[in-house]
Protein backbone atom coordinates (compact mmCIF):
# COMPACT_ATOMS: atom_id res chain seq x y z
CA UNK A 1 0.00 0.00 0.00
CA UNK A 2 1.54 3.51 -1.01
CA UNK A 3 2.11 6.21 1.90
CA UNK A 4 0.65 9.25 1.41
CA UNK A 5 2.22 10.87 3.85
CA UNK A 6 4.99 11.04 6.76
CA UNK A 7 5.78 12.26 10.17
CA UNK A 8 9.04 13.54 10.66
CA UNK A 9 11.29 13.76 14.19
CA UNK A 10 12.34 17.70 13.99
CA UNK A 11 15.09 17.02 16.59
CA UNK A 12 16.33 13.76 14.94
CA UNK A 13 15.89 14.41 11.28
CA UNK A 14 14.51 10.54 11.06
CA UNK A 15 11.09 9.46 9.84
CA UNK A 16 8.79 8.42 12.50
CA UNK A 17 6.59 6.82 10.59
CA UNK A 18 3.94 6.68 7.42
CA UNK A 19 0.19 6.95 7.38
CA UNK A 20 -2.35 6.63 4.94
CA UNK A 21 -4.10 9.83 5.55
CA UNK A 22 -4.27 12.64 7.73
CA UNK A 23 -7.18 14.36 9.37
CA UNK A 24 -7.45 17.19 11.26
CA UNK A 25 -4.17 18.75 9.34
CA UNK A 26 -6.90 21.71 8.65
CA UNK A 27 -7.13 22.55 12.04
CA UNK A 28 -11.06 21.77 11.95
CA UNK A 29 -10.79 19.20 15.08
CA UNK A 30 -9.65 21.85 17.71
CA UNK A 31 -9.03 20.56 21.58
CA UNK A 32 -9.18 23.33 23.81
CA UNK A 33 -6.27 25.68 22.33
CA UNK A 34 -4.61 22.79 20.55
CA UNK A 35 -5.53 21.17 17.38
CA UNK A 36 -5.71 17.03 16.94
CA UNK A 37 -4.37 15.17 14.31
CA UNK A 38 -5.52 11.51 13.40
CA UNK A 39 -2.88 9.67 11.20
CA UNK A 40 -4.78 6.61 9.99
CA UNK A 41 -3.01 3.26 9.43
CA UNK A 42 0.01 5.20 10.66
CA UNK A 43 3.29 2.18 10.75
CA UNK A 44 6.06 3.36 13.13
CA UNK A 45 9.41 3.00 11.23
CA UNK A 46 11.94 1.04 11.83
CA UNK A 47 14.96 2.82 11.96
CA UNK A 48 13.49 5.57 14.29
CA UNK A 49 12.50 3.13 16.83
CA UNK A 50 15.60 1.35 17.38
CA UNK A 51 17.05 5.10 17.54
CA UNK A 52 14.50 5.72 20.44
CA UNK A 53 15.34 2.18 22.24
CA UNK A 54 19.40 3.99 22.27
CA UNK A 55 18.31 7.23 23.41
CA UNK A 56 15.07 7.64 25.15
CA UNK A 57 14.20 10.31 23.12
CA UNK A 58 10.78 11.92 22.89
CA UNK A 59 8.47 13.51 20.36
CA UNK A 60 7.90 16.59 20.93
CA UNK A 61 8.66 18.67 17.49
CA UNK A 62 7.19 17.16 14.15
CA UNK A 63 7.17 17.70 10.20
CA UNK A 64 3.85 16.46 8.72
CA UNK A 65 5.32 15.40 5.05
CA UNK A 66 3.43 15.18 2.06
CA UNK A 67 4.52 12.28 0.07
CA UNK A 68 4.68 12.09 -4.25
CA UNK A 69 3.48 9.23 -5.91
CA UNK A 70 7.13 7.59 -5.53
CA UNK A 71 6.45 8.12 -1.49
CA UNK A 72 9.46 11.19 -1.46
CA UNK A 73 8.49 14.34 0.34
CA UNK A 74 7.22 17.31 -1.55
CA UNK A 75 6.12 19.44 1.20
CA UNK A 76 5.99 19.59 5.10
CA UNK A 77 3.81 21.34 7.54
CA UNK A 78 5.27 22.10 11.37
CA UNK A 79 3.75 20.59 13.96
CA UNK A 80 4.50 21.45 17.99
CA UNK A 81 3.45 18.81 20.64
CA UNK A 82 3.08 20.62 24.18
CA UNK A 83 3.32 17.40 25.87
CA UNK A 84 5.90 15.55 24.50
CA UNK A 85 5.03 11.86 22.73
CA UNK A 86 6.95 8.78 24.97
CA UNK A 87 7.44 5.69 22.83
CA UNK A 88 7.75 2.88 24.29
CA UNK A 89 6.01 -0.85 24.97
CA UNK A 90 3.04 0.32 25.58
CA UNK A 91 1.81 2.32 22.52
CA UNK A 92 4.54 1.01 20.45
CA UNK A 93 2.33 -1.44 17.37
CA UNK A 94 4.74 -2.99 14.96
CA UNK A 95 1.69 -2.77 12.62
CA UNK A 96 -0.77 -0.04 11.32
CA UNK A 97 -2.95 2.01 13.57
CA UNK A 98 -4.49 5.40 14.07
CA UNK A 99 -2.59 8.10 15.75
CA UNK A 100 -3.53 10.38 17.49
CA UNK A 101 -1.72 13.69 18.80
CA UNK A 102 -2.68 16.95 20.38
CA UNK A 103 -0.64 20.01 19.51
CA UNK A 104 -0.23 23.02 17.60
CA UNK A 105 0.06 23.07 13.51
CA UNK A 106 2.09 26.34 13.06
CA UNK A 107 0.68 26.63 9.38
CA UNK A 108 -2.72 25.14 8.24
CA UNK A 109 -3.43 24.17 4.53
CA UNK A 110 -6.91 24.75 3.84
CA UNK A 111 -9.42 22.36 2.33
CA UNK A 112 -8.30 23.41 -1.17
CA UNK A 113 -4.39 23.58 -0.72
CA UNK A 114 -4.49 19.55 0.46
CA UNK A 115 -6.04 18.76 -2.78
CA UNK A 116 -4.12 20.98 -5.24
CA UNK A 117 -1.23 19.22 -3.15
CA UNK A 118 -2.41 15.92 -5.56
CA UNK A 119 -0.97 18.08 -8.43
CA UNK A 120 2.63 17.91 -7.40
CA UNK A 121 2.40 14.17 -6.46
CA UNK A 122 3.48 13.86 -10.30
CA UNK A 123 5.13 16.71 -10.68
CA UNK A 124 6.01 15.13 -14.31
CA UNK A 125 3.02 15.14 -15.63
CA UNK A 126 2.50 18.80 -14.81
CA UNK A 127 1.88 21.20 -17.71
CA UNK A 128 2.25 24.68 -17.95
CA UNK A 129 -0.66 27.43 -17.13
CA UNK A 130 -2.39 24.06 -15.43
CA UNK A 131 -3.57 27.35 -12.98
CA UNK A 132 -5.66 29.37 -15.48
CA UNK A 133 -8.82 28.08 -14.90
CA UNK A 134 -8.25 27.94 -11.07
CA UNK A 135 -10.76 30.44 -8.58
CA UNK A 136 -8.95 33.04 -6.79
CA UNK A 137 -9.08 30.65 -3.68
CA UNK A 138 -7.73 28.06 -5.93
CA UNK A 139 -4.64 30.62 -7.36
CA UNK A 140 -4.27 31.66 -3.80
CA UNK A 141 -3.67 28.35 -2.42
CA UNK A 142 -1.45 26.96 -5.79
CA UNK A 143 0.95 30.16 -4.75
CA UNK A 144 1.15 29.23 -1.35
CA UNK A 145 1.47 25.09 -2.41
CA UNK A 146 4.44 25.60 -4.98
CA UNK A 147 5.85 28.12 -2.26
CA UNK A 148 5.88 24.99 0.62
CA UNK A 149 7.56 22.40 -2.37
CA UNK A 150 10.18 24.97 -3.71
CA UNK A 151 11.13 24.11 0.23
CA UNK A 152 11.25 20.45 0.32
CA UNK A 153 14.82 18.67 0.23
CA UNK A 154 14.22 17.07 -2.66
CA UNK A 155 13.56 20.62 -4.64
CA UNK A 156 16.87 22.63 -2.84
CA UNK A 157 19.06 19.56 -4.00
CA UNK A 158 18.17 19.62 -7.81
CA UNK A 159 18.20 23.21 -7.96
CA UNK A 160 20.91 25.07 -9.56
CA UNK A 161 20.47 29.04 -10.30
CA UNK A 162 20.77 29.83 -13.67
CA UNK A 163 22.14 33.36 -15.04
CA UNK A 164 21.04 35.57 -18.98
CA UNK A 165 18.66 33.70 -19.63
CA UNK A 166 15.16 35.21 -21.21
CA UNK A 167 11.57 34.14 -19.35
CA UNK A 168 8.32 34.78 -21.46
CA UNK A 169 5.06 36.32 -19.26
CA UNK A 170 2.07 36.19 -20.70
CA UNK A 171 0.20 39.53 -19.70
CA UNK A 172 -2.89 37.96 -21.29
CA UNK A 173 -2.93 35.19 -17.81
CA UNK A 174 -1.82 37.87 -15.30
CA UNK A 175 -4.52 40.12 -13.42
CA UNK A 176 -3.35 40.51 -10.54
CA UNK A 177 -0.28 39.92 -8.27
CA UNK A 178 -1.06 36.28 -7.32
CA UNK A 179 -1.16 35.18 -10.72
CA UNK A 180 1.69 37.11 -11.70
CA UNK A 181 4.11 35.42 -9.20
CA UNK A 182 2.82 31.74 -10.22
CA UNK A 183 3.52 32.86 -13.71
CA UNK A 184 7.19 34.40 -12.82
CA UNK A 185 7.56 30.85 -10.92
CA UNK A 186 6.24 28.91 -13.69
CA UNK A 187 8.62 30.27 -16.53
CA UNK A 188 11.98 30.31 -14.57
CA UNK A 189 11.64 26.46 -12.89
CA UNK A 190 8.82 24.86 -14.63
CA UNK A 191 5.19 23.77 -14.12
CA UNK A 192 4.59 24.32 -10.39
CA UNK A 193 7.47 26.34 -9.97
CA UNK A 194 8.16 28.77 -7.43
CA UNK A 195 9.99 32.48 -7.40
CA UNK A 196 8.37 34.60 -4.90
CA UNK A 197 4.56 35.59 -3.50
CA UNK A 198 5.21 39.41 -2.43
CA UNK A 199 7.81 41.85 -2.26
CA UNK A 200 10.07 40.57 0.39
CA UNK A 201 10.23 37.58 -0.76
CA UNK A 202 10.99 38.31 -4.61
CA UNK A 203 14.05 40.10 -3.14
CA UNK A 204 15.04 37.28 -1.37
CA UNK A 205 14.60 34.93 -4.35
CA UNK A 206 16.98 37.24 -6.24
CA UNK A 207 19.48 36.46 -4.00
CA UNK A 208 19.95 33.65 -4.85
CA UNK A 209 19.19 29.81 -4.40
CA UNK A 210 15.24 29.69 -6.10
CA UNK A 211 16.52 29.01 -9.65
CA UNK A 212 17.84 32.13 -11.06
CA UNK A 213 19.71 35.03 -10.29
CA UNK A 214 20.68 38.57 -12.34
CA UNK A 215 21.69 38.94 -14.81
CA UNK A 216 18.75 37.93 -16.59
CA UNK A 217 15.68 38.73 -18.61
CA UNK A 218 11.72 38.82 -18.03
CA UNK A 219 9.84 39.67 -21.43
CA UNK A 220 6.45 40.83 -20.31
CA UNK A 221 4.04 40.56 -23.38
CA UNK A 222 0.88 42.09 -23.19
CA UNK A 223 1.38 43.96 -19.37
CA UNK A 224 -1.55 46.37 -19.56
CA UNK A 225 -3.69 43.37 -18.90
CA UNK A 226 -2.14 43.24 -15.36
CA UNK A 227 -3.11 47.09 -14.53
CA UNK A 228 -6.77 46.96 -16.52
CA UNK A 229 -7.83 43.92 -14.91
CA UNK A 230 -5.95 44.01 -11.28
CA UNK A 231 -7.85 47.62 -10.73
CA UNK A 232 -11.23 46.18 -11.41
CA UNK A 233 -10.29 43.37 -8.45
CA UNK A 234 -9.10 45.65 -5.99
CA UNK A 235 -11.19 45.18 -3.02
CA UNK A 236 -11.86 46.83 0.40
CA UNK A 237 -10.00 44.55 2.20
CA UNK A 238 -6.78 45.57 -0.02
CA UNK A 239 -7.27 48.86 0.12
CA UNK A 240 -6.40 49.14 3.48
CA UNK A 241 -3.05 48.76 3.01
CA UNK A 242 -3.08 51.89 1.60
CA UNK A 243 -1.17 51.81 -1.71
CA UNK A 244 -2.38 51.13 -5.31
CA UNK A 245 -2.09 48.35 -7.85
CA UNK A 246 0.35 51.21 -10.24
CA UNK A 247 2.38 51.76 -6.57
CA UNK A 248 2.86 48.04 -6.15
CA UNK A 249 3.80 47.20 -9.72
CA UNK A 250 6.68 50.26 -9.64
CA UNK A 251 7.81 49.30 -6.73
CA UNK A 252 7.85 45.58 -7.92
CA UNK A 253 10.04 47.31 -11.06
CA UNK A 254 12.23 48.33 -8.93
CA UNK A 255 13.39 45.08 -6.68
CA UNK A 256 13.50 43.63 -9.75
CA UNK A 257 16.33 46.19 -11.96
CA UNK A 258 17.93 46.10 -8.39
CA UNK A 259 18.26 42.55 -8.23
CA UNK A 260 19.50 42.70 -11.95
CA UNK A 261 16.69 42.06 -13.85
CA UNK A 262 15.73 43.25 -17.29
CA UNK A 263 12.28 44.01 -17.79
CA UNK A 264 10.83 44.08 -21.50
CA UNK A 265 7.36 44.88 -22.07
CA UNK A 266 5.64 43.90 -25.76
CA UNK A 267 2.34 44.24 -26.65
CA UNK A 268 1.06 41.41 -29.46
Amino acid sequence: MRQRFAVMDDESGLTVGYCRDVVGLTGDIMVGTNEKVIFEQFEFNEEFIENIAKTKQSVSNLYIAILDDEEKVIGSYYYHLPESYIIHKLNYSKGNFNLELTGILETKPSPVELRLWELLKCAQSLENNIWQGFSKEERSGWLNVTRIHSASNCFQSSRLDKRGDVYTLDGKHIFDFTTFFIALGEAINGPGGYFGFSLDSISDCLCGGFGAVGPFTIHWQNAHYFLERFEEEWDQEERYYRFSPQQYFMDLLTILVSGGVTVNFSSN
